[in-house]
């Protein structure tokens, strides 16, 4: 058989890789709604078009089963091909697949691919009113950046909700409104309630909201089935489903009208399972179970690998089983200390049938190293902070290499979910588009010292980290209006809200909205080394209007290190340290500012050796209702402001403090964190140099837009080849930093 003479739809199963090629690129909010400018829908005045048997269809299909030996049948696969704008907000864009269901039902289904067009794609069980696209309906949905969660229209023409929504949030029974690792949906009925559920394994379902009337009033008889949509018009999404119960669809249509056209078909599957690979630094193993022959008197396996975050499969011969068995083909020339991606291919002569990619990774060859390599040449080193710095790293975490300024090629290297330290080969500008950036999966050290001259800058977005145990280095982010209305309002960095262990050293954020480099509430063991924070936006699109605020440590965070930083010409928050937060802020420089550190109550804090100049306000340096152990803060100017509030409580001795951390005398901060603070230090882009140079010399002020200082950097793109030790790879990425530091 020919393996050339079909396309494969290269998509990434749930629950494997989810969206490897960009998982991570999010919008600001956790649904967005129909950009403005596309085609917008009407109501649909098609056909419904009667859907093939899976006797009449040829398509490829990801599967994966646990079909037991002998089974020459295999599942049913429901594979949906839709494009469209969003089903969200007020109207629908998509593709359906359905029958009319009157009464109670309660359908189950598992979803085994999703292909991410859009972190916002989405495919699931839905119950609609009626096939307008406005009508009112429940929808469980897989999204490649979210997992599964429950969004419903409560009325005709009414916007969307969800619980991940502010409006539905208050509503979801599992925290935060998702379940990541779910791939099996469920939607039922009884009486007026319906409940949408996930699982895991089809077996323990997870209620995950209830809706009553009050909620919304689906009629008797409806539109049950399943829908999906790409979040992109000019790109289909293919979503895969199969384990289809509780309702027996017919008939398909658009939703709307997209300016592609969905389709839907069904086939018997020849299943491959049971996935493995052995490997060594340059070669692997690969493993698979012929598990069902789909019908087919014989089949042809293959599989198809490629390394994690590349376009181009690699494909191995076939081998041809008559019967169920297993199958082990060896491929070679693989690269050391790299993550692939492998897929089992079954060819019964009719169809092809593709299962969900898994990962696997090559390891270095070392025989171990235990060297830390170079300190910072800073006062302060990353590692002196609460946060264990990158424990996890061996001479066999893998890398992952960006070798393209995009954020594509960012956002696959974040994403993979696994150790994994994120090195780059280009230097250059990476443009997020206008949206956020969003690290989702642990234990993953964006390295941007290991980039060429001039480094790398992300802009048009900010780069959130929702992973634990995470570090980022020598990154600068500028966020910027990005050409958009009130509402946008990013941050450059932000540590997200119940993360740990979660380090940023030499960064710059400037520009952002909201603020520019934060850690999120309820987070823990969380530091902030040697990062220039600076020229927030003030007057931009911020919807409480002037904004130009630095930094703000979110509610009950604890256990966090501030150290070495400058925060420069904003107004507030330098930082503010909100209600029950547990601080440690040392030899920090805050220049042009109207408030300092602003601390809330029920807050303890350790603020020692920082240095203040330039205020533009009278109130103290630091203030409000926290309780504070205070040392060696000094004024640098002639300024009347008095350095603690009345309402600061003043403590006798430190209340926390990192072990390794060694305070400095204030004398020394102003000179030596201009020279350390910010990315690569050595490399200055003009913007930072420019910024340093501002505060050095008492110029600048408060900004309200990016143009008022040049506008967005467009860096050199430089390339090299990264020539990384077998062993000691802890110690390289040290001396990689210290090579663009002072």
């Amino acid at each position: 058989m020919n393996p050339d003479r079909r396309t494969f739809i290269r998509t990434i199963g749930a629950g494997s890789i989810a969206g490897l090629a960009g998982c991570s690129a999010l919008s600001g909010g956790d649904d967005t709604d129909t950009p403005a400018d596309e085609t917008e829908p009407t109501d649909s005045e098609e056909t419904p078009t009667a859907t093939d048997t899976p006797e009449s269809t040829a398509e490829e299909t990801d599967t994966e089963t646990d079909a037991g030996p002998g089974d020459t049948e295999g599942p049913t696969i429901i594979t949906i091909e839709a494009a469209g704008a969003d089903i969200w907000d007020t109207t629908d864009l998509g593709h359906f697949y359905f029958a009319e269901v009157s009464g109670d039902f309660d359908a189950r289904v598992e979803i085994t691919s999703l292909a991410n067009t859009n972190p916002h794609a989405k495919a699931g069980l839905m119950a609609r009113a009626a096939l307008e696209p406005t009508a009112r309906n429940v929808m469980v949905r897989r999204r490649p950046g979210f997992g599964i969660s429950p969004q419903w229209r409560p009325e005709d023409g009414a916007s969307t909700t969800s619980t991940t929504s502010e409006a539905g949030a208050p509503l979801s029974r599992v925290e935060g409104g998702t379940m990541e690792n779910a791939t099996w949906q469920r939607l039922e009925r009884v009486g007026d309630t319906i409940r949408a559920y996930g699982s895991e394994n089809g077996e323990d379902w997870t209620l995950m909201v209830e809706l009553t009337t009050d909620q919304i009033e689906l009629p008797d008889t409806v539109f049950l089935g399943l829908a999906a949509t790409s979040h992109d018009n000019a790109n289909a999404t293919t979503a895969k489903f199969r384990n289809l119960s509780g309702v027996e669809p017919t008939e398909n249509q658009d939703l709307g009208r997209p300016i592609i056209s969905g389709n839907v078909s069904v086939a018997q599957a020849a299943v491959v399972s049971d996935l493995g690979a052995d490997t060594s630094p340059e070669a692997a193993t690969l493993q698979g179970t012929l598990s069902s022959m789909g019908g087919s008197d014989s089949v042809d396996v293959r599989y198809e690998y490629r390394e994690a975050t590349t376009d181009e499969w690699n494909q191995t011969d076939a081998t041809t089983l008559s019967e169920p068995g297993s199958v082990e083909i060896d491929v070679s020339g693989l690269t050391p200390r790299r993550y692939y991606e492998f897929r089992a291919i079954a060819d019964t002569g009719d169809n092809e049938f593709s299962t969900v990619a898994k990962l696997f990774s090559t390891p270095s060859g070392s025989d171990g190293s235990s060297e830390e390599g170079p300190a910072s040449s800073s006062n302060v080193d990353p590692s002196d902070g609460f946060a264990d710095m990158a424990p996890w790293v061996d001479d066999d975490t893998p890398l992952v290499v960006v070798d393209e300024p995009t954020r594509e090629s960012l956002a696959a290297a974040t994403s993979i979910p696994g150790p994994r330290i994120v090195v780059f080969e280009t230097s250059g500008t990476i443009d997020l588009g206008a949206e956020d950036l969003n690290v989702r999966n642990d234990k993953c050290w964006i390295a941007g010292q290991t980039a060429p001259s001039p480094g790398v800058t992300l802009i048009r977005g900010g780069l959130w980290v929702y992973g634990n145990d995470c570090v980022v280095q020598h990154l600068r982010v500028r966020p910027g209006t990005a050409g958009q209305e009130e509402g946008w309002q990013p941050d450059a960095i932000e540590v997200a809200d119940d993360t740990s262990g979660n380090v940023v050293d030499h960064c710059t954020g400037t520009w952002g909205v909201d603020e520019n480099i934060n850690v999120g509430y309820d987070t823990n063991n969380s530091t902030m080394t040697n990062c220039l924070v600076a020229e927030p936006l003030n007057d931009a699109t911020h919807v409480k209007g002037e904004h130009g605020y630095n930094s703000i440590i979110g509610d009950r965070a604890k256990n966090v290190t501030l150290s070495g930083n400058v925060w420069a010409l904003g107004t507030d928050r330098n930082p503010r340290l909100k209600q029950g937060t547990e601080t440690v802020v040392v030899n920090n420089f805050v220049h042009h500012y109207s408030d300092g550190m602003w601390a809330d109550p029920e807050t303890q804090h350790s603020i020692v050796g920082n240095v203040f100049e330039d205020p533009h306000t009278d109130q103290p340096n630091v203030f409000g209702e926290g309780s504070v152990y205070a040392e060696d803060n000094v004024q640098r100017d002639d300024a009347d402001v008095p350095m603690i509030g009345d309402g600061i409580s003043q403590l006798d001795s430190r209340p926390l403090w990192p072990e390794a951390l060694e305070a400095v005398p204030s004398s020394e901060v102003r000179s030596h964190n201009l020279e350390h603070a910010g990315a690569r230090p050595t490399d200055r882009t003009e913007t930072d140099q420019r910024i340093v140079e501002a505060v050095r010399n008492g110029e600048g002020g408060v900004i309200d837009n990016q143009e008022d200082v040049g506008g967005y950097p467009e860096l050199a793109e430089n390339t090299q080849s990264l020539d990384v030790p077998t062993t000691g790879l802890k110690a390289w990425l040290r001396e990689q930093a210290a090579a663009v530091e002072p």
